[in-house]
């Protein structure tokens, strides 16, 4: 009896799993010769004919067109406004690696993107520098660059009220020097630093 029972059980499975599969067979979508404007077409219509078919959850986007400004289909919504931790002002920053140099930057930012300039002193020689980076979350990546160099300190930041710290890498012609970078806000407000001369 339990022999017959096993086998009619496995023959029911059989049945059943051929019959969804026949009953519910999905096209492939998209086939290898299909074109760009050619999805996007399907993409509008649907593959399908019910109208609740998660296929069709796409139907009203613009996927195939990237807005400019933020990188996103245009119909794209952000419903949780982004929020950029502020780190406009006049920094300090003492950088310890193979050498101890010191940096001082006025950056400015906008949402996201951080630039500036300064002056970075090492050995007792002075540099002016600019910096340009981004910000994500409590996180910022910050290049800085001694102009007329080919030298470039990669700093890599986690931003806290009134410091940043983590470390950087240098990087020129052959060299590739790590550190640890740390950093004070000075003041809100960036201040002029003065013109090398």
């Amino acid at each position: 009896m339990g022999f017959k029972f096993v086998l009619m059980a496995l023959a029911l499975v059989a049945c059943l799993s051929a019959a969804a599969l026949g009953a519910d067979a999905v096209p492939e979508f998209p086939t290898e010769d299909m074109s760009g404007s050619v999805i996007r077409e399907e993409v509008q219509e649907g593959v399908y004919g019910a109208a609740d078919d998660p296929s069709l959850s796409f139907r009203n986007e613009s996927l195939f067109y990237i807005d400019r400004q933020t990188g996103m289909s245009p119909n794209a919504v952000t419903k949780v406004p982004v929020r950029y931790v502020a780190i406009a002002g006049n920094w300090s920053f003492t950088l310890t690696g193979a050498a101890t140099s010191y940096l001082t930057l006025n950056l400015y930012q906008n949402q996201d993107a951080v630039s500036g300039y300064g002056i970075l002193m090492q050995n007792g020689n002075a540099a002016q520098v600019t910096a340009a980076g981004t910000i994500l979350g409590d996180r910022v990546a910050l290049f800085v660059s001694p102009v007329q160099s080919q030298g470039l300190y990669r700093l890599s930041l986690t931003i806290t009220p009134g410091s940043m710290n983590g470390s950087f890498v240098y990087t020129a012609p052959g060299v590739t020097q790590p550190g640890i970078a740390s950093g004070k806000l000075l003041s809100v407000q960036p201040v002029a630093v003065p013109a090398m001369a």
